[in-house]
C-alpha cells in the first residue's frame, strides 16, 4: 500500500504543478492582453500612453493595529487591501504612472503619541488626508473591502466617489464599469457619493474614488478575494477604469 501511496503522490504533486504552472501562464497572457493597446516602438520598447507625469495616490484601507472588517471564515480586511494595492501599484507603474502609497507594509499612518484607539483612528485618517495635500494634483485611488452583517448572500464591487472633484464621478463611473463588465455582469451596481462619515473623502480636495472590491460577509467572495488571480482581476478593473478616464482627459 506504501507504494502505491507514492506513487499516487507523486501523481498529485505532478498534477498539482502542472495546474500552477498553466494557472502562472494564463495570467501572464492576461497582462499581455491588457497592455496589448500599448503599441510597440521602432525601438521596440513599449510605448506608453501619454499619461501627463499623473500621480496615482494608492491607499490601502486600514493597517497595524487596524484590521478594518474581519470575514465570516477570518480574513482581515486590511490583508487583502494591501495585497489589492500593490499589485495595482505594479501594473500602473508598468504603465508609465507615478504611484505613491500610503502604506506598502502592515502599518498605521497614526501618530507615536497616540494611545488611545479612538485617537490613532483619527490621526490616522488626517495623515493621509495631509498625503493628498502634499500631491494637491494626484489620483486618490483607496481599496477596501465591504461587509454586510445583515447578509452573507450580497456581493459585488462598489465604488464611491468624493464630492469635492466632478471628475471623481466620472472616474468612479469608469471603474465601476470595468467591475460590471468583467467580474459581475449578473449584478451591476452603480457608483455612490460619499458623506461626512467617510472622513478621508469628504474632506480631500484630490480626485479621489473609494474601491468596495468585494464583501467578507458572503464566503463565496470572500474565498475569491484571498486569491492570486482574483486580486489581479480587480487590480486590472480598478487600472482599465483609470486608463479610460485618463484618456477620456487627453480627448
Amino acid at each position: 500500500m506504501s507504494g502505491v501511496f507514492a506513487v499516487s503522490r507523486i501523481i498529485h504533486i505532478r498534477a498539482r504543478h502542472i495546474f500552477l504552472v498553466f494557472t502562472a501562464s494564463v495570467l501572464a497572457l492576461s497582462f499581455v492582453l491588457a497592455r496589448g493597446n500599448y503599441a510597440l516602438s521602432a525601438s521596440g520598447n513599449v510605448a506608453l500612453p501619454d499619461n501627463g507625469g499623473r500621480v496615482i495616490l494608492i491607499d490601502p484601507g486600514h493597517g497595524g493595529f487596524d484590521g478594518g472588517a474581519v470575514g465570516v471564515n477570518g480574513t482581515i480586511e486590511k490583508d487583502v487591501n494591501l495585497s489589492i494595492s500593490l499589485k495595482l501599484r505594479d501594473i500602473l507603474t508598468d504603465a508609465g504612472f507615478t504611484v505613491v502609497m500610503t502604506r506598502d507594509t502592515d502599518c498605521a499612518l497614526n501618530d507615536s503619541e497616540d494611545t488611545t484607539i479612538r485617537r490613532r483612528k483619527i490621526s490616522d485618517m488626517r495623515n493621509r488626508l495631509n498625503l493628498t495635500k502634499l500631491y494637491p494634483d494626484s489620483v486618490l485611488v483607496s481599496v477596501h473591502q465591504n461587509k454586510l452583517t445583515e447578509s452573507s448572500r450580497v456581493r459585488g464591487a462598489q465604488i464611491f466617489y468624493s464630492p469635492n472633484q466632478p471628475d471623481s464621478k466620472v472616474l468612479a463611473g469608469y471603474i465601476q464599469d470595468e467591475f460590471n463588465g468583467c467580474i459581475q455582469p449578473d449584478k451591476p451596481r452603480e457608483t455612490v457619493k460619499t458623506g461626512k462619515n467617510l472622513y478621508l473623502f469628504y474632506h480631500a480636495q484630490n480626485v479621489a474614488v473609494l474601491c468596495e472590491c468585494g464583501f467578507l460577509s458572503n464566503p463565496d467572495e470572500e474565498a475569491l478575494l484571498c486569491t492570486e488571480a482574483y486580486q489581479y482581476k480587480v487590480a486590472y478593473c480598478i487600472f482599465r477604469g483609470i486608463m479610460k478616464w485618463n484618456e477620456g482627459l487627453s480627448d
